[in-house]
């Protein structure tokens, strides 16, 4: 019987075992030796299921859990004062989400599930505890918070300084290297693309009408196309000359 918690739904049977896990090369358990998954995976409490387009965790309350997204996409966001929602970073598999400086503070942010998908769940307060006790689990969960700061400061100076289609670029060029690293698809031209026109406009500070504007004009131009849930990128060479993106900028470097 599967046990329903807000919008998680609990994995009752044969959860994925942390030494089986097929994105442990980009997760928080990356560089743990084979000899110390099965102890560091007890911090693992439990593996969920949500369905597409469910919070999982509220701006200003509290959360028991942080997350690393196994299967799915997701969105953070903060809601300003009129309502409108500023996304802040797209959470793919091996991210974490629910990790901040206040491990016992409200969330600072909200999180939502853009398709079905599948989290790994951790408490919030044995990950002191963990990171004390085992280094190389600390010094990833620094690599991956550096990549995402990069990310983000590069995103941000898109938004704050560049044009819409600049902006579109940017966000869709992100996307895009990254699916194609997580997945080690080199050769592939489109990616799978659940989001809303909407969704691509509170993460790019744009309407609605002006992102399918821009989109048109991408589109005319040969850059991209995006249709029926896909991405597909005619010019990628074109498209970070464009909005000046690096693909280098969504790897990880090891510290050590």
């Amino acid at each position: 019987m599967a046990e329903t918690r807000n919008n998680l739904i609990k994995i009752e049977h044969n959860p994925t075992q942390c030494s089986e896990c097929s994105i442990r090369r980009l997760a928080l358990f990356h560089g743990v030796s084979e000899n110390e998954l099965s102890w560091t995976s007890e911090y693992r409490s439990q593996q969920y299921t949500v369905q597409a387009r469910k919070e999982i965790y509220r701006e200003g309350q509290p959360s028991e859990c942080m997350f690393t997204v196994y299967h799915g996409w997701f969105a953070t966001y903060k809601t300003l004062g009129n309502g409108r929602r500023q996304i802040l970073r797209i959470a793919l598999p091996g991210d974490m989400l629910g990790f901040q400086a206040n491990l016992e503070g409200a969330m600072t942010h909200s999180a939502v599930s853009l398709t079905d998908s599948v989290l790994c769940a951790f408490s919030r307060h044995q990950m002191p505890e963990l990171l004390r006790k085992n280094l190389s689990v600390a010094k990833r969960l620094s690599e991956l918070n550096a990549r995402d700061m990069n990310i983000c400061q590069s995103r941000l100076l898109t938004i704050g300084q560049q044009s819409a289609i600049e902006r579109i670029a940017f966000f869709c060029a992100e996307l895009f290297f990254r699916i194609k690293s997580i997945y080690n698809e080199k050769e592939r031209n489109e990616i799978y693309f659940p989001l809303s026109q909407e969704d691509i406009g509170d993460a790019t500070g744009l309407t609605k009408i002006h992102v399918n504007r821009t989109l048109k004009t991408m589109r005319e131009k040969g850059l991209i196309e995006i249709a029926s849930r896909s991405l597909k990128v005619l010019d990628a060479k074109a498209l970070c000359e464009l909005c000046g993106f690096d693909p280098a900028t969504i790897q990880t470097y090891r510290l050590y």
